[in-house]
């Protein structure tokens, strides 16, 4: 089947699509290898209930190609722009089939689904794999291809040779040979061969792999393809290699690739944008600022994916803290900085940062921004101020205001001050309500220790967050001590045993070794350790109750507000 867009289409048994004499490529653009259970179980039990001896086609999806050109001694290319979930996942059901077959001493049929459909070679003798994946999953497929099942590395790919092979493991040669068989030549997906960009990022985007729909990224860069292949003015392989500098940069180093887009499109300053942009609405504000925002400013599509590549890397510096943009000093002190807001919790505040860090040349005026950023998440966090719209609203509104002050710092500082919680809020909600035991929590401990106590530099995997009236008072077997000194009932030590005052720090080894221990005999290691918070606990209690407890928390309450003051 021909049409005006420029494409052919042919519905093709799996064999006849991969006996063609091309190999197939998933350019580094495309998302990782996805899927699951879900879709291999459907996968397999389509392929068991086609019924046995008959002429039934089992129609599995389209796969959508473009020819790509090769020098004239290197087999022909085909690159797969929709499609790679259904052609990896049958790959690796032959693949594991071909184990089935070398394990029961049928060599040849083993190495016939080798030759024909995992291998291609060329005219001189040139061995290809007959499919390559992206970047991201090509090394562990390259171990299934070639048999080194031992090396494999955890991942999807890894799970879908464990799926197929528990299916095959028990069933007999001859059973085996009815399925090869059936998925070879009964099961058909539609190959559509496209002569360029434009035509196939058309059919792309109405396209969608089975059970498992496109995600906010796949449709943001389809869009980007399509809007670059249909101009004369945008240099196609230019946002096609931009845009893969993105995905090669974010998504081995975010969790959450569509994150990052979120963050870049609140954080810019050119096309400004005030608002909140969730994973719902990624896509949707994306293309309006392709089609309406950008050819406003004048900014091209060029220079705008440009920049989101440039704006990738520094993210992913801040992620990793790893920033370089000023002296060795510097650098150093701002990438500790990063590791605190880190440890604390900050990821919606990378909004703010990326912004920070794009527009100041001062480091000074870098670490002044951040430290501040620091007063607030941290209050925000425990006093139990909303996250979610409201923090990535607020972190927007700055990102569109505070940087077009004569004096931004202060701007910033004026902003976050105005939203965070009060000095009373703050106390009460460290003298009225449990901390979370997290790094945050231990991060606390370390600063009041280095800045309260006046103790050297805490590293903070050496030590441990120590309850002195341990969690488990009530139900240790190896003591009975600590309920009759607390002269409460376990319900009421529930809301204490949580709170600051109930936490010190303590060596990991002595953590360990006194557990429930009485009071007393805790003092003694805490006379012992480094830590001079600790310290002071056994030089200034007798008796570890809920009345010291409390007092203890208090006196915390008035030093974290001193340390963290807005």
């Amino acid at each position: 089947m021909a049409s005006g867009l420029g494409l052919s289409a042919t519905e093709d048994t799996v064999e006849q699509v991969l006996k063609r004499n091309y190999r197939y490529t998933v350019p580094d653009y495309q998302r990782q290898y996805s899927w699951g259970e879900e879709q291999w179980g459907a996968m397999w039990a389509d392929i068991d209930a086609i019924p046995d001896n008959s002429d039934t086609n089992h129609f599995i999806g389209s796969i959508v190609l473009i020819e790509r050109p090769t020098s004239l001694n290197e087999m022909a290319k085909l690159e797969i722009v929709d499609g790679q979930q259904r052609l990896a996942t049958v790959s690796v059901i032959l693949a594991v089939m071909r184990e089935k077959y070398f394990s029961e001493g049928k060599d040849g049929q083993a190495e016939d689904i080798q030759d024909d459909y995992l291998k291609k070679t060329d005219l001189d003798r040139n061995e290809y794999n007959n499919l390559t994946l992206s970047t991201f999953d090509n090394p562990n497929f390259e171990k299934i291809i070639d048999r080194k099942y031992q090396q494999l590395d955890d991942d999807q790919l890894k799970e879908a040779v464990d799926f197929f092979r528990q299916k095959l493991d028990p069933l007999d040669i001859d059973e085996v040979d009815v399925l090869r068989k059936k998925l070879l030549a009964s099961v058909t997906l539609v190959s559509i061969t496209c002569e360029g960009e434009q035509s196939a990022f058309r059919l792309f985007e109405t396209l969608n792999d089975r059970g498992l729909a496109l995600s906010a990224v796949d449709l943001m860069k389809n869009y980007t393809f399509s809007k670059a292949a249909s101009s004369h003015t945008v240099d196609y392989d230019k946002v096609r290699n931009d845009w893969e500098t993105v995905i090669k940069t974010v998504i081995p180093n975010v969790d959450q690739p569509s994150r990052f887009f979120r963050h870049y499109i609140m954080s810019c300053a050119e096309p400004d944008y005030d608002g909140d942009v969730s994973d719902y609405k990624l896509y949707d504000e994306y293309q309006d600022i392709i089609d309406s925002k950008l050819p406003k400013l004048g900014i091209s599509l060029n220079d705008y994916v440009e920049e989101l590549a440039w704006q990738a890397e520094l993210y992913v510096k801040i992620v990793n803290k790893d920033v370089d943009l000023f002296d060795k000093k510097a650098n150093k002190d701002i990438n500790a900085k990063l590791d605190d807001l880190d440890t604390i919790n900050s990821t919606q505040a990378r909004t703010l940062m990326l912004r920070i860090l794009s527009e100041f040349n001062s480091a000074n005026h870098v670490m002044e921004s951040l430290i501040t950023l620091e007063k607030f998440v941290l209050r925000w966090n425990i006093a139990s101020y909303p996250t979610g719209g409201e923090l990535d609203r607020l972190y927007s509104r700055i990102c569109s205001n505070a940087f077009d002050s004569n004096n931004s710092v202060r701007e910033i500082y004026n902003s976050l001050s105005d939203r965070a919680p009060t000095d009373d809020e703050f106390v009460a909600a460290i003298e009225n309500k449990r901390v979370r035991l997290n790094n945050r929590t231990k991060y606390m401990l370390k600063r009041l220790e280095e800045e309260y106590y006046k103790g050297q530099p805490v590293e903070f995997d050496d030590y441990d967050q120590e309850h002195i009236a341990p969690r488990a008072a009530f139900s240790a077997k190896k003591y009975s001590a600590w309920p009759s000194h607390l002269n409460t009932t376990e319900g009421h030590f529930e809301q204490y045993r949580d709170r600051l005052g109930n936490l010190t720090l303590l060596e990991s080894d002595k953590n360990i070794k006194i557990g429930a221990d009485p009071f007393a005999e805790k003092r003694k290691v805490y006379e012992n350790s480094d830590i001079k918070m600790t310290q002071q606990i056994a030089e200034d209690y007798d008796e570890w109750t809920i009345e010291e407890i409390e007092q203890r928390t208090t006196e915390l309450a008035q030093a974290v507000i001193r340390i963290w003051d807005l």
